[in-house]
């Protein structure tokens, strides 16, 4: 495991130097990407001016709320943690928009829009991830209102930000006039690969552990000391990737690899499920009392999303291959 990639430390008497630079950045490359879309210089200036102002505002806090410093007047040195985590999973999101936007220009759809759509998607992922987690561990928070919005101290659930994300999308896709499933099977593959990165910026914080077992289970694996340990679910997300990539080219009707996805990726996760020793996700019938809690019979939640997101392929399978059959019966008579 490797929770902190690297520590970045501002001295003291850098803090103003290194507070007014980022903001600058910031500001700059927004400038820059106006100029780029064609806008008048006046209004790339404001678009400067806001978002330098902006970010300067953003950082002040975040040092105040985090590093319990004013970064305009160091007390100490400002150690900055760059966690493994959120280097992947951002990794992880620019690999999948990137990817994403280039398959949309090459099958004739808007670029801009696929890129657009993302940042929204990321937005309403992480919302959604945090809802959950906080949703399935409610006694935790309970008494701790303020913890909600702690999110840099971890706490996310993938189907939580999956459901936002999909929600977001249709509501955008609607707005825009987008086709639904040919931009679905645009992005859907590249969730994918996302996810492979993901679960491993999981394993590096060192969450989503397998549950011990006895030594002669049949499944059981033993790992010799300083090895690494196996990623089986971010290897499973890799070979989706792969696969629906594979198929793109073979694919009979719009919505079919979003459908495939959703098929391959449910058992996927089902099985990982069988496996964690982690309960952070929850349990559904976990109110039952002490009892129910280590029953073989109480999914976790993420077991039971499963099979809500596996009948939703099948559903979107079966029913477009079954309209496309019907339209190009109709064209041949």
């Amino acid at each position: 495991m490797l929770p902190v990639l690297i520590t970045i430390t501002i001295p003291t008497a850098l803090g103003i130097p290194a507070w007014l630079l980022v903001s600058l950045i910031s500001g700059g490359w927004q400038w820059r990407s106006a100029r780029a879309a064609g806008i008048p210089s006046k209004d790339a200036f404001k678009t400067l001016a806001t978002w330098t102002a902006g970010s300067a505002a953003v950082l002040w806090v975040a040092v105040k709320l985090l590093g319990g410093q004013n970064i305009l007047s160091l007390d100490r040195p400002l150690a900055i943690p760059i966690h493994t985590y959120g280097v992947l999973v951002a990794g992880g999101f620019l690999v999948a928009m990137t990817l994403a936007a280039r398959t949309a220009e090459r099958n004739g759809l808007d670029k801009d829009k696929v890129l657009d759509l993302s940042f929204g998607i990321l937005v309403a992922a992480m919302v959604g991830s945090r809802l959950l987690f906080i949703l399935v561990n409610w006694d935790e928070y309970a008494h701790d209102l303020a913890g909600i919005f702690e999110f840099w101290k971890g706490g996310l659930v993938f189907y939580g930000g999956f459901i936002g994300a999909v929600a977001f999308s249709v509501w955008y896709m609607r707005k825009h006039q987008m086709r639904f499933f040919e931009y679905a099977d645009v992005m859907g593959p590249t969730v994918a690969i996302g996810q492979a990165l993901g679960c491993l910026g999981c394993f590096s914080a060192g969450c989503c552990w397998g549950s011990a077992c006895d030594a002669h289970y049949f499944f059981a694996a033993r790992f010799p000391q300083e090895s690494l340990a196996y990623q089986s679910q971010a290897l499973g997300c890799a070979l989706i990737f792969l696969f629906l990539t594979w198929w793109r080219s073979r694919k009979r009707f719009h919505g079919e690899l979003l459908a495939l996805y959703l098929m391959l990726y449910a058992p996927l996760r089902a099985l990982v499920e069988t496996f964690r020793g982690d309960e952070e996700r929850g349990r559904v019938f976990n109110f039952l009392g002490s009892w129910a809690r280590h029953a073989w019979w109480n999914l976790s939640t993420s077991e039971l999303i499963s099979v809500g997101i596996f009948a939703a392929g099948v559903a979107i399978y079966v029913v477009r291959s079954r309209r496309t059959a019907a339209v190009e019966s109709a064209v041949l008579a």
